[in-house]
């Protein structure tokens, strides 16, 4: 799995208002939000849920060869069945899901595997969240843009309201192709928010690259 700009947004956007101790990543791939939070949170034990068995061990080769190793662990198990035998909860739970939405499966390439949600509606992604999320927890994730009044109501249907959200475009001239957004079990005002990632080809804006420093050489 390949480090995409979606999974660097997601590590270096969501929102933490306090330091939370249990961090959850759902469908982890070779953990690189994983890793981005542990830089973030020093305090945090983190883990991360993958299906599909050969990122599921480069997450672990990734976790125990970085800073961070005795608080990342990786599981590899479809999240279904992690939501429904753990009993602990978690203070902040992120996704970078998989987000073309059919109900066949196309392929068994990985990387086509892990971008179809074939294996993790979004129905299920919310079902899981609800049972895993703490009271007072923050569930983070990015998807297309065109999604987004589907998944206030997915939201809305599992007690889970949205009150962060950021649209994401690649240019100025550019329509808005992503959104990445932050769920609770409290009902907040809803804080909207726009980023533009480029100011020409390869070269980024200011308030990206003011994001995303810390997690670049």
């Amino acid at each position: 799995m390949k480090i995409g700009t979606d999974g660097v947004l997601l590590g270096a956007w969501a929102p933490i208002t306090k330091q939370p101790l249990k961090v959850l990543d759902v469908g982890s791939g070779t953990g690189l939000i994983a890793l981005m939070l542990a830089q973030r949170l020093p305090e945090a034990e983190l883990v991360g849920v993958e299906i599909d068995e050969n990122a599921a061990f480069e997450a672990a080769d990734n976790f125990k060869n970085s800073l961070w190793s005795s608080r990342l662990k990786s599981v590899n198990e479809q999240f279904q069945v992690f939501a429904q035998k753990t009993e602990e909860t978690f203070d902040l739970i992120v996704s970078n899901p998989p987000f073309f939405r059919t109900g066949v499966e196309q392929s068994k390439n990985s990387r086509t595997a892990a971008r179809n949600n074939h294996y993790l509606p979004y129905e299920d992604l919310f079902i899981g969240v609800k049972k895993l999320l703490s009271n007072q927890g923050k569930f983070t994730l990015i998807c297309p843009f065109e999604y987004r009044n589907d998944l206030i109501e997915l939201g809305l249907c599992n007690a889970l309201y949205l009150g962060q959200e950021l649209f994401v475009k690649g240019m100025q001239t550019s329509s808005f192709k992503r959104i990445l957004m932050c769920f609770s079990k409290v009902k907040t005002n809803l804080k909207t928010q726009e980023l533009v990632l480029e100011k020409k080809r390869h070269m980024r804006t200011e308030v990206y690259q003011n994001l995303v420093k810390d997690f670049y050489l």
